[in-house]
């Protein structure tokens, strides 16, 4: 898919230093940063999903320890 990023100059100059430093296209940075948010969201989904179904299979332990 193709599209075009409107980036503010400033973070456009940013990700223009980091391409470079990284020595890769800009685009390819957009790219790998975009997949990490995706991979990060996914996780955190995980994440939230576990601990729901932590304190519901826990929940009489969780709420005796808030009686302490």
């Amino acid at each position: 898919m193709a599209f075009t990023l409107t980036l503010k100059p400033e973070v456009e100059q940013r990700l223009k230093e980091l391409a470079e430093s990284e020595r890769r296209s800009m685009h390819k940075t957009v790219e790998v940063a975009i997949q990490a948010y995706l991979d990060r969201h996914e996780r955190d989904e995980w994440t939230r999903n576990a601990a729901r179904r932590v304190f519901a299979e826990d929940a009489e332990f969780f709420e005796a320890l808030g009686d302490r």
